[in-house]
């Protein structure tokens, strides 16, 4: 059996990643593929109160950065034994809504300068086959984050300064450039952008 394809999609929260997600899916499958979509960090380390607390801007990160990196890590190295690894063997495709890369991004905001020791604890995960950045300004995103979910308290999403750091690094990839990793723009109408990925799946389908 042919193994399936796993295919990441990532950047900040309100850049529009979901929609272009949900695209990719319902493309796929019109194919006759079939399709696990899926998210990483699950929701073990979502719903983990201290995670919540921290990104909530409860706690210092910068304090904790190292114990919730290496609780991603490891959150993504279950997921991928788990949910991800089988799929693929059994030849389905796998869209995962954001990926190591998004943690090796994350964590270099909130203080963690040592990209080797992130690259190093997340050395397991493979390298999609494709990943997509969907990149917008922190500004826009924050603007259709209050739209979507309101702003009554203060969360990291609507750190400016944190996103354009998160921002600045999913663009630079101080972990190292591969060729099957692009950045598309996510200012454009929704039909451009879907356009550019699109492209970009259809070209690893083959």
């Amino acid at each position: 059996m042919t193994r399936g394809r796993l295919v990441a999609v990532c950047g900040i929260d309100g850049s529009g990643k979901t929609t272009q997600i949900e695209r990719v899916v319902d493309h796929l499958r019109a194919q006759g593929r079939d399709v696990v979509a899926t998210r990483q960090p699950t929701d073990r380390y979502r719903q983990d109160a201290t995670v919540r607390a921290a990104l909530d801007l409860r706690l210092e990160l910068a304090q904790i950065s190292p114990e919730l990196a290496l609780f991603a890590a490891f959150d993504r190295l279950r997921h991928l034994r788990e949910v991800v690894e089988p799929a693929l063997a059994a030849g389905s495709w796998v869209v995962t809504d954001r990926y190591v890369y998004s943690s090796y991004a994350y964590f270099l905001s909130r203080g963690i300068a040592e990209v080797d020791w992130l690259t190093a604890i997340n050395r397991h995960a493979p390298r999609p086959d494709l990943t997509v950045v969907v990149d917008v300004p922190p500004e826009l995103a924050a603007v259709r984050i209050v739209a979507r979910d309101g702003s009554s308290r203060k969360r990291e999403e609507l750190d400016l300064d944190r996103m354009q750091t998160v921002r600045a690094a999913f663009r630079d990839q101080p972990w190292g450039a591969h060729a099957d990793y692009h950045v598309v723009d996510g200012t454009d109408p929704v039909e451009q952008v879907w356009d550019r990925v699109r492209t970009l799946v259809d070209g690893l389908a083959g």
